[in-house]
């Protein structure tokens, strides 16, 4: 079974390009906002879906990412 498979059976829905797979989990989130104080082009809770990758490089997706606290944010590049 992949990562991502994985992670969606445990509630994480996943955003996917070329070079990075996020995951999110809604029920864990604690609405802590790194994410969004990180990057709010792409993590924007007033649009859906609320994460864009295309809005930023994937490495500074995934150093964002790396701030969230609760752990409702993973990624996997690609």
């Amino acid at each position: 079974m992949s990562k991502q498979e994985e992670l969606e059976k445990k509630g994480y829905k996943t955003y996917s390009n070329e070079e990075i797979n996020v995951f999110w989990n809604p029920e864990l989130c604690q609405h802590a906002g790194e994410c969004i104080r990180g990057n709010s082009k792409v993590f924007d809770a007033s649009r859906r879906p609320w994460v864009d990758i295309s809005a930023a490089p994937s490495k500074e997706i995934a150093e964002i990412i790396d701030r969230c606290p609760s752990g409702a944010l993973l990624y996997d590049l690609k």
